[in-house]
């Protein structure tokens, strides 16, 4: 009888704990993250608040069950994260930073400094209130193993850096300071846009702001394109250098008179070395932005700037359009007073047009009927109004007097919209025995192909424009 009770009372214990674990979900913990589950540091086993234990009270006459824990995972201890390596100190690389600003090459104009001692050159930059000189590393090359001078192609007289220096030697460039505000140009041209407008437009945006530089657009070593050339829109650079300048800015010889030469005050490359390329257009350096800024899409590519006497053969070159020498045709209005030819003839050049002549290429924006050609070029030929030769981007006219039609649009358009430039320079008449001499082989008229979608394409029918036609278009007035 006893045993029949005692296995009475065990199976009830065993059936009372069956009824617990059912309550208790019958599954392990979930798992969670570290920190939640308090851990009690004298055992390392979850406090009595987070894992509550229900007791179960067996009877008297019952054999104790062991019921076995469910096993607690301890959380593991967060692993720490690896500390970074200590940046080496100055006195461990051998390299010092400095805030400075360059003041250019020194001894630049002396005869000892030219490009073919590059290697002895010294560049003076303003740190802390004194002037320090370091050597330049040229260690850069090219596929070809020619230096690249990544270091010069950035340094701009005047402007302030942060330069990495080693043993007196800059081998880091950054250009510090606040960003100048972006120029809003008159008329707006559309990187990418690939159709003769946008072309026309393009090469409108840096009109009367940008002066004339002798190897501006090109780079340092004055082989290719320069950073600002390769440069979607307006440079801050060109227009820094306009603000800085007037009336009396000349571009390398004061008056025009090579006895007055001075390169402390003139910005012409000295030396063979291109130590202004950042400051203005040169022809060249200004229709290879232009190209830039009509084909590219981004900043950073490669350039378009080339031979001014070659340029318009290297764009049919590239099978954009044609190339001829013949620029011009049989005309029925041979006998008006303005026109360019007394033989018959009268330009037949384009909107949109690219002429090379022997050491300067300028832009077409037609031809009016009185056989002037108005054009848009950037010239060191363009006279100050204080007789100082220097000019710059401009609109201008090809014609035999101010009388001409090109003459007066040119006029009108730059007196209107750019009245600081107008200011500093009129309207500027180009001689058309010069502009329209094609000599050699290379030199020569470019003019885009509208049909067949390898060059522009042309929907506004620009081609057949006047320039009065263009510059309304352009212009939006």
């Amino acid at each position: 009888m006893r045993k029949i009770i005692r296995v009475a009372a065990a199976v009830a214990v065993l059936t009372m704990v069956a009824a617990m674990t059912v309550a208790c979900g019958g599954k392990e913990p979930e798992e969670k993250e570290p920190t939640a589950t308090p851990v009690s540091e004298a055992t390392n086993t979850p406090t009595a608040e987070t894992t509550p234990t229900t007791e179960a009270t067996p009877t008297a006459e019952a054999t104790p069950t062991e019921i076995p824990a469910t096993p607690t995972e301890v959380p593991a201890t967060p692993t720490t994260e690896p500390t970074e390596a200590p940046t080496p100190t100055p006195e461990e690389t051998g390299e010092a930073e400095y805030e400075a600003t360059y003041l250019g090459v020194k001894d630049y104009g002396e005869p000892e400094t030219k490009k073919e001692n590059i290697e002895q050159f010294l560049y003076r930059f303003s740190v802390g209130g004194s002037e320090k000189t370091f050597s330049v590393d040229n260690s850069a090359k090219d596929a070809d193993g020619n230096p690249l001078y990544p270091i010069q192609n950035k340094l701009k007289e005047g402007y302030n850096y942060r330069i990495t220096v080693k043993d007196d030697v800059v081998v880091d460039v950054t250009e510090s300071g606040e960003a100048a505000a972006a120029y809003e140009s008159v008329v707006k041209g559309t990187p990418g846009e690939k159709t003769l407008l946008n072309f026309i437009k393009t090469s409108l945006m840096p009109v009367g702001t940008t002066l004339y530089v002798y190897g501006g657009g090109w780079d340092w070593q004055d082989e290719g394109s320069a950073i600002q050339a390769r440069t979607l829109g307006v440079s801050e650079d060109w227009v820094k250098f306009f603000n800085e300048q007037d009336e009396n800015y000349t571009f390398r010889d004061k008056d025009d008179n090579v006895e007055l030469r001075d390169p402390k005050t003139s910005y012409y490359p000295f030396g063979a070395y291109n130590e202004y390329y950042y400051a203005g257009l040169d022809c060249s350096g200004f229709v290879g932005w232009t190209i830039y800024n009509t084909v590219e899409t981004q900043s950073g590519r490669d350039g378009y700037v080339c031979s001014s006497t070659r340029m318009a053969g290297k764009l049919a070159d590239r099978g954009w359009g044609d190339f001829s020498q013949e620029l011009m045709s049989p005309s029925e209005n041979g006998d008006q007073p303005n026109m360019i030819s007394a033989t018959g003839e009268m330009p037949c050049l384009k909107p949109g047009d690219v002429v090379s002549i022997k050491g300067h290429v300028w832009i077409s924006l037609g031809t009016c009927e009185d056989g002037s050609i108005l054009i848009v070029h950037s010239t060191n030929g363009h006279m100050s109004r204080t007789g100082q030769p220097g000019g710059g981007v401009a609109i201008g006219a090809i014609g035999l007097s101010e009388g001409c039609e090109a003459y007066k649009l040119a006029d009108a358009y730059m007196s209107k919209y750019y009245k600081e430039w107008y200011r500093r320079y009129p309207a500027r008449l180009c001689n058309p025995e010069t502009y329209l001499k094609i000599e050699g082989e290379v030199a020569g008229r470019f003019t885009w192909d509208t049909s067949s979608g390898n060059g522009l394409s042309d929907e506004e029918h620009v081609q057949d424009m006047s320039p009065a036609e263009v510059l309304k278009l352009c212009f939006g007035d």
